[in-house]
């Protein structure tokens, strides 16, 4: 046996033996998909107790936009009153109705007065999602006409194009929380790295006459694959249990997925040879992972303004957006270029991650 292999199946082997590391990073994002599954389906039962919220509407009765906010499913969560522009910015003024939703030539625009607690994000994911995908598939399917002659996106509204499949929330929420789930695989890789060259097990490996390059080889392949399996078990599980959509282009997708396990392995790894602390990694990959969950609007939409084309780029945001283009038509060349980006950015940190390990071995 090499000093590859022989460095990977320890550090293979010994990953799958805690029981701590196996249940956090495999049982627990199942118990989440359950409890986010569960969640999501009482919510969109029709028996929901939900008064709607109404809110001013500029925009024409029988357009396409008046049409989606006027169907059943929409008036069930906003009640729609359509009126000029002045009477809905007088009405805000006089906060005599909680919102607006003002329609434009080239985009639609969400005013929302405070004290609309879990009202603002519904409305907001509603006009997003019309404005991606939701009113041209619905319009498409009453009409026969082809969907991408009936809506066209802002592009900086999202990379997700018009598909011939309405997405639905467990389908949004379970490719959110899968990214943040193997961003949180990172752990794996700074658990070996710190096992298998820091502290009392790293003298003594540092001492063996295995190479460098096999030793650090043979740990990083160890973690990655760990996690990679522990992302597969859930995106397995989210499939057959609440029949989340991958689409047709799984490879695209799985690919999507070990560029962001290979992403958070090659982080975690720099700063455990870095900061030689599991707590500081475990509290700076925390605080990072969360931020840019955020900025990436993972779960809620919000909007950032002009920052958006920044946040864009956060790892979070270019997985989503490679993993929904590939399920439901995206831009394909900014869907090659953050998938590309995600593999260029785990490169530079593991190339650095070997440096600083080798370094550590010498």
């Amino acid at each position: 046996m090499t000093g590859f292999s022989a460095t990977f199946w320890i550090a293979f082997k010994s990953l799958w033996r805690d029981p701590i590391n196996v249940t956090i990073m495999t049982a627990f994002p199942i118990l989440l998909i359950l409890v986010l599954g569960t969640a999501l389906s009482s919510f969109v039962t029709p028996n929901m107790d939900f008064d709607p919220l109404p809110v001013a509407v500029v925009a024409d009765e029988n357009d396409q936009l008046g049409l989606f906010l006027s169907s059943e499913e929409i008036s069930a969560f906003i009640e729609p009153e359509f009126m000029s522009r002045s009477d809905a910015e007088e009405h805000l003024e006089n906060q005599t109705i909680p919102g607006a939703i003002f329609e434009g030539d080239n985009d639609i625009s969400v005013v929302l007065l405070p004290g609309t607690g879990l009202y603002g994000p519904i409305v907001l994911s509603i006009i997003d999602s019309y404005k991606q995908i939701g009113a041209a598939a619905t319009m498409a399917a009453m009409s026969g006409r082809d969907i991408h002659s009936l809506l066209e996106l802002e592009p900086a509204v999202n990379a997700v194009a018009l598909g011939n499949r309405l997405p639905s929330a467990i389908d949004y929420y379970a490719v959110t929380m899968l990214v943040m789930i193997l961003l949180f695989t990172g752990f794996n890789g700074m658990e070996v790295f710190n096992k298998g060259l820091l502290g009392d097990t790293g003298n003594r490996t540092r001492t063996s006459p295995i190479r460098s390059s096999a030793l650090v080889g043979g740990l990083l392949a160890a973690s990655t694959i760990t996690s990679f399996i522990q992302g597969m078990i859930t995106f397995v599980f989210a499939g057959v249990v609440y029949g989340v959509y991958w689409g047709e282009r799984i490879p695209l997708v799985l690919l999507t997925l070990f560029a962001v396990v290979l992403l958070s392995q090659s982080f975690c790894i720099f700063l455990i040879m870095v900061l030689r602390n599991q707590g500081a990694v475990i509290g700076v990959t925390q605080a990072v992972i969360w931020v840019t969950t955020f900025i990436s609007q993972g779960y809620v939409r919000f909007d950032f303004g002009e920052l958006d084309r920044f946040f864009q780029y956060a790892p979070n945001a270019m997985a989503q957006t490679v993993i929904f283009g590939s399920i439901f038509g995206g831009d394909e060349a900014d869907m090659m270029f953050k998938l590309a980006a995600l593999f260029g950015v785990g490169f530079v940190l593991f190339v650095l991650a070997f440096l600083l390990g080798r370094r550590r071995i010498a």
